[in-house]
């Protein structure tokens, strides 16, 4: 940010005081939860996906009846297909990972801007005292509250996270 500030002639100190460095970073957060999400959307099927985890759903269901019930044969038609569905996530999976090493280096470049910039300044406080973090954030603790919080309403939000109900 010091190099991008220094070329445009621009001061950007203020960013670095809350609450502006706050809602600066929470704004670059969701901008980026944002774009990888819907990178996500657009590469998984998520018809396809809900109904491959409700059809898990079941066979892990099934899976227990039949451990309960002691039947062997039903225990090993129900874990094989408990093996081909697990194939099937496995290969989904490796969908949203592509996409996540393809913005990986981006958001290590990012990243290390950010530090750099925010390097020793606090930019957010906390309300209330949390397990395993203070009351003063610095950039790395504040990015991280962000992220979590931004991906998990966008995901649910974009369709991407859903609940199994008992009738599925």
């Amino acid at each position: 940010m010091d190099l991008i500030s220094s070329l445009a002639g621009l001061d950007l100190s203020v960013l670095q005081q809350p609450p502006l460095a706050t809602f600066f970073i929470l704004v670059l957060v969701s901008v980026i939860s944002l774009a990888t999400t819907l990178l996500n959307r657009r590469v998984m099927n998520l018809d396809e996906y809900k109904k491959m985890m409700i059809e898990s759903n079941r066979v892990r269901k099934e899976v227990m009846e039949a451990m309960r019930s002691g039947n062997q044969r039903a225990i090993s038609k129900a874990q094989n297909k408990q093996q081909e569905l697990m194939k099937a996530q496995q290969q989904m999976s490796s969908q949203r990972m592509k996409i996540s090493l393809y913005t990986l280096i981006p958001i290590l470049i990012m990243w290390q801007v950010l530090l750099n910039f925010f390097r020793g300044v606090i930019v957010a406080y906390m309300p209330f005292k949390a397990p395993f973090l203070s009351l003063e954030l610095n950039v790395g603790g504040w990015y991280i509250l962000c992220s979590f919080a931004t991906s998990i309403v966008l995901q649910r939000v974009l369709g991407l996270t859903f609940e199994i109900g008992p009738e599925d």
